[in-house]
């Protein structure tokens, strides 16, 4: 359906009734209902599959497989005036039904308690502010999200707001909006913010060139307290309108020191001593590295280059610049080459970041191979500059690589 519709007039006097049906359907609170969780709710109805097909397309009207609040409304309201043998017809939407629509079992409401006047709230908070149950909801879909230190970053955000199917402008405006401390991430309220305006814009309410009061977070009670800093920075500085947040620029190559400085003792003639830690690689899966490895060194050296792991990387699919971030952790010296130490640590950074988990900037201490640890491989730290470099390739085996894995995917990357 083009025109907008009016919740309020489709549910009438059901309107608690339509909105438990809602949040039933819909327990994530996504901003589209799939086609499939759509159908199935919708057949409790117990009308014949003709009448839910016609249901369906008038819901659904431009085919786009999902139904927003609207479309789900409509359905409920065409359910209701099935059952009742009038006519399933968009001229009869705002017909009012002598029952609610019975889809499954009614919800039953608790009695309500009469909102205050609208002349004495702010007209602002009236349109805008969100309610306690669709806070609630969006809360739930913010921690089905996995938030890190409280915060969900533009990547982890961006495939939710992608599902709305709602034009790149409109999304990029909700993401400035919601992003009130323009840190390139949202904590719960922001994303709760960033959800309401979504659901706004599906209603074909007109998205404000600035946030409204009721929304801002001054404006609630109690502030929350500020999210703990991430222990690795992300690079998001800001979501731009084709949703498409910034991607990570490895550093360029630089030795790193697994210690810090406090630790050794510059003036003494004794090697510095590095604190025993465990290695993050179990000894099963180092086995099972080892195999690969050895299938890998085709020259028995030893060592692998990255002509003779190339296949592997670029068989797993993680992107150029992330590639290119791990070969850079784990060959330290550059030499082109990784031992059986440094290869089973590319390849469990691989694993972590097929998963999702991002690899490190600096490795950690306990991510350090073991043959790396001693006095030999502590080095001073080069000078890190203040804005990150341009990815450049000093050896050749690196530079191979990221050319070999930029043809594989089309472009260049970060």
């Amino acid at each position: 359906m083009n025109e907008p519709i009016n919740l309020a007039k489709v549910a009438g006097k059901y309107g608690a009734i339509y909105e438990a049906y809602y949040n039933k359907a819909n327990p994530k609170g996504t901003p589209g209902i799939g086609a499939m969780e759509a159908a199935t709710f919708l057949k409790k109805s117990t009308l014949s599959d003709v009448v839910l097909s016609r249901i369906w397309d008038l819901s659904d009207p431009q085919g786009r497989g999902f139904l927003d609040k609207n479309g789900f409304y409509t359905a409920l309201k065409l359910v209701a005036l099935a059952q009742e043998g009038e006519t399933i017809a968009m001229k009869n939407i705002y017909m009012e039904t002598r029952n609610p629509p019975k889809v499954g079992d009614i919800p039953k409401i608790p009695p309500q308690v009469p909102p205050p006047a609208a002349s004495m709230l702010n007209p602002g908070s009236v349109e805008w502010a969100m309610s306690a149950v669709d806070e609630a909801k969006y809360k739930k879909t913010f921690n089905s999200l996995h938030p890190e230190n409280g915060l969900l970053p533009g990547n982890k955000v961006k495939g939710v707001l992608l599902e709305s199917k709602l034009p790149m402008d409109t999304l990029g405006k909700i993401w400035d909006l919601a992003d009130q401390d323009k840190d390139g991430s949202l904590d719960v309220y922001e994303f709760s913010v960033a959800m309401h305006l979504v659901y706004h814009a599906l209603q074909k309410r007109h998205i404000p060139a600035a946030l409204p009061k009721a929304l801002q977070k001054n404006a609630i009670k109690s502030t929350p307290a500020p999210p703990t800093p991430p222990e690795e920075p992300e690079l998001f500085a800001e979501f731009p309108t084709d949703l498409a947040p910034p991607p990570v620029v490895p550093a360029q190559i630089i030795p790193q020191v697994p210690v810090a400085l406090s630790n050794l003792n510059l003036l003494s003639d004794e090697p510095p001593k590095v604190p025993e830690v465990d290695w993050v690689i179990t000894v099963e899966e180092k086995r099972n590295f080892d195999m690969i490895f050895k299938r890998s060194d085709l020259d028995n050296d030893d060592l692998v280059s990255g002509l003779e792991i190339k296949d592997i990387f670029l068989q797993s699919g993680v992107s150029q610049a992330c590639l290119a971030h791990i070969w850079a952790l784990c060959d330290t010296k550059q030499t082109g080459k990784l031992n059986s130490e440094q290869f089973a640590l590319a390849l469990w950074l691989v694993e972590r970041k097929k998963k999702g988990i991002d690899p490190p900037s600096v490795l950690p201490p306990n991510m350090v191979p073991p043959s790396m640890r001693g006095a030999e491989a502590v080095e001073a730290p080069a000078m890190v500059p203040s804005k990150t470099p341009e990815p450049t390739y000093s050896n050749p085996e690196l530079k191979m690589m990221a050319e070999e894995i930029e043809k594989m995917y089309g472009t260049a990357g970060p």
